[in-house]
Parts: structure tokens; sequence; C-alpha cells
């Protein structure tokens, strides 16, 4: 049980639970790499007019291209911001402060988590986009970007970083034994929110978003078995 496992460290664990935390986070940087690459192998497998196909139609169902929907923009800006680096940034900085001077050493080990995660989703989400270079989607931009579109890096700090922090909700929550439906409702929809802006706007293609979804996750349950082994 959880709650069990956060009641004390013992054997190998207490003399370096860090060390196993760091192990964990390099087992996720290569696992969210090679999750992309995977998708990006089948993609050229299945050919480009097929994956052009499939991410016009699901365009055509969120951008942001009539004036009914338009209505949406300022609350779409407003989710999509949360996704950007100055506010994943600050957000990260803010609960890693808060959760480093609690008492007890698994906030700190969540501390740690939180950091690696916002560090290592943007660093191999910058490597990934430099390496395969896609364009951004033919479409007016309602939102300024730069650099190149796949995977989508909204879409890696909102599942790598946001998630692990509605993680170690959910992990507080369980260790209480309260419900985790609250946490794990609101961490789906909020990440989910920050990726469908993305293709609202018409900044990244859909494909670019579940991507970096994907590799997100890739990180997150690498990062949860880091956790679980040093608390």
């Amino acid at each position: 049980m959880l709650h069990k496992t956060y009641s004390s460290l013992s054997g190998p664990y207490r003399k370096d639970p860090i060390r196993h935390l760091l192990i964990w986070a390099g087992a996720g940087i290569i696992a969210s790499a090679s999750v992309v690459f995977i998708l990006a192998a089948l993609g050229a497998l299945l050919g480009t007019n097929m994956v052009i196909s499939l991410d016009n139609q699901i365009q055509q169902w969120f951008y942001l291209n009539s004036e009914s929907r338009l209505q949406l923009f300022p609350f779409i800006s407003f989710i999509t911001a949360l996704g950007s680096f100055n506010i994943s940034a600050m957000a990260a900085l803010g609960f890693c402060i808060l959760f480093m001077s609690q008492r007890g050493p698994r906030f700190l080990i969540y501390g740690y988590a939180l950091l690696s995660s916002f560090a290592m989703m943007w660093i191999v989400n910058t490597l990934l986009k430099e390496i395969f270079r896609r364009g951004r989607p033919e479409l007016d931009h309602l939102s300024v970007v730069h650099g190149y579109s796949f995977p989508s890096g909204h879409a890696m700090i909102s599942m790598g970083f946001y998630g692990m922090l509605f993680v170690i909700w959910t992990l507080e929550r369980h260790q209480r034994a309260s419900g985790i439906a609250l946490p794990v409702f609101c961490g789906m929809l909020f990440i989910l929110l920050i990726g469908i802006s993305r293709i609202m706007l018409g900044v990244h293609y859909p494909t670019d978003v579940f991507t970096g979804f994907a590799a997100g996750l890739a990180w997150i349950f690498c990062m949860v078995k880091g956790i679980n082994r040093a608390v």
C-alpha cells in the first residue's frame, strides 16, 4: 500500500533515494524519445498522404476558422498560455519551493521529480524538434509561434510536467485514503485542453499533439516508478 510505503525509508533506498529517482529519470528520457521515434516510424509506414489526411480531418473539427468558434479565442489563448515555457517555469519553481519547504523526505522527492519533469520535457522536446524539423500547419496561426512543430512542446509539458503535478496530488490523496477521482479527472481535462488549444489555434498538427502526449506519458510512467522506489 502507498501509505505504508510513505511511512518510512528502509533498506538501500534510505541511503540514496535521489539516485533511484535519477536512474528512472534517465529511463524516462530514453522512453520518451523512443516513443516519438516509434510513432514517427509508424507515420512513415502509413504514408505521408494518410497522415496529412488524418491531420486535416481533425483540424476541420477544432480549428477556430469560423466566427462562432472564434468567440472561444480568449479562453483558448489563456489555456494555451499555461503550457508556455514562462508560465510552466514559474509553476515549476513555485511548487518546488513549496514541496522542499515541507518536512518529510517524500516532499523533497516530489520537488526533484517536478523540477526534472519540467527541465527534461523542454530539453528533450527541443532536441526532437531539431531532429524531425517538421514545419507548422499551413493555416493562419492565431498565436505567435517559433520553431518546428513535431512533437508539440505544449503537449509534452502538459503531460510530462503538469501530469506529474497531478500524479503527486493523486499519490497524496491515496496516502490519506481519499478518493483519487478528482485529481485524475482534473488532470486529464487540464492536459487535454492544453493539447486541443494548440490545434484550435492552428499552430500544431493533431499528430504533433498526440505524439507529445505519448512522449510525456512515457516519462510519467518512469518517474512514478522512480518515486515509488525513492520514497
